[in-house]
């Protein structure tokens, strides 16, 4: 799972930076939400902690269904942007549940 830091990390820069790309617009403040809780997140899934990687997939899925309901309406940042950030999340997402998937596995084992 603590692969999954790097693109987490990843994508809480793009959040910021989509934020200073739109040009510090209070419609987009919205986004140094995530970039601050992806940050605290990924000290958790350094320390390895279970209940932090599932907490983490959810925000990963919310935040992929978010940013393409996004496309729905005004952006809050620019599109290459939003799409890079759905990329992440995405590979993200995918870390998360391969190591929660071996973690499973290798508890079977036991």
């Amino acid at each position: 799972m603590r692969f999954a830091v790097i693109p987490l990390l990843i994508s809480a820069i793009l959040h910021v930076l989509g934020f200073i790309l739109a040009g510090f617009a209070s419609e987009s403040l919205f986004l140094l939400f995530p970039a601050t809780l992806y940050s605290l997140l990924s000290v958790g899934l350094l320390r390895g902690s279970s209940w932090v990687a599932w907490v983490t997939l959810v925000c990963m899925v919310g935040a992929i269904v978010g940013t393409l309901i996004e496309f729905g309406g005004s952006l809050m940042a620019p599109a290459p942007v939003l799409i890079a950030i759905i990329i992440v999340d995405f590979i993200t997402a995918g870390l998360l549940v391969r190591g929660l998937w071996l973690g499973h596995r290798s508890d079977d084992a036991s």
